[in-house]
Parts: C-alpha cells; sequence; structure tokens
C-alpha cells in the first residue's frame, strides 16, 4: 500500500512540474496550485477563429460564449465564456479535470468545451 501512495504522489509531482513546464514555454502563467489533479489534453497555437457569419479570421479576439477557436490550423475548440484579449497566433494549453476544460491563452484561463 505504500508504494501506491509512493507512485501516486511522484506521478502529481511530475503533473504539476510538467503543467509549469509547458505553461512557462507557452505563455501561461497561472497559479498552478488551483490545478492540482487536472491533466494537460494538449498545447498548440491559436491561428483563429470562426466569425458570426462562418468565416475564418486569422487572429485571436477573446472569447465570446459559442466562438470557435481554431488550433494549429485543423482543430477547434469552443468557448463557454466572454474575456476580451488581442494576440496575434497565441499559444494555447488546454487541461481537463474530467467534467471540466479550459484553456490558457496569452496568460488567460477562458472555460472551453
Amino acid at each position: 500500500m505504500l508504494n501506491v501512495y509512493l507512485i501516486l504522489m511522484k506521478t502529481t509531482i511530475l503533473m504539476v512540474a510538467l503543467a509549469y513546464i509547458v505553461g512557462a514555454e507557452a505563455g501561461c502563467e497561472v497559479d498552478i496550485s488551483e490545478y492540482v489533479g487536472w491533466q494537460i489534453q494538449s498545447s498548440g497555437t491559436v491561428t483563429g477563429y470562426i466569425d458570426e457569419k462562418g468565416e475564418e479570421i486569422d487572429e485571436f479576439e477573446g472569447c465570446d460564449y459559442g466562438r470557435v477557436l481554431i488550433i494549429d490550423y485543423s482543430s477547434t475548440v469552443t468557448c463557454e465564456d466572454y474575456g476580451y484579449s488581442y494576440a496575434y497566433m497565441p499559444d494555447i494549453v488546454i487541461m481537463s479535470n474530467g467534467p471540466r476544460s479550459e484553456a490558457c491563452i496569452d496568460g488567460d484561463m477562458y472555460d472551453i468545451r
């Protein structure tokens, strides 16, 4: 039982360290103590979003509820809240704790699905 506890403890420490390292490289500055137990699902670059007319825009203007963000020209996530920010091709780190997912983009956290 002690071995299982030690393995779980080492795994948690490694995940927190990885979250810090990936976040630091991706310009994601958050208090990682709030994300204990979360897993990094992916990272990449926000290469644009789909506007209300269905057209691709090649910049990042924050999140608006229902806005579809394009990641690395090939995948998407959908914003679940609002937050304005402007950046050209910012890094994104997507984290999840199971029922919730959040994206760190340009130093800000956004709820996504």
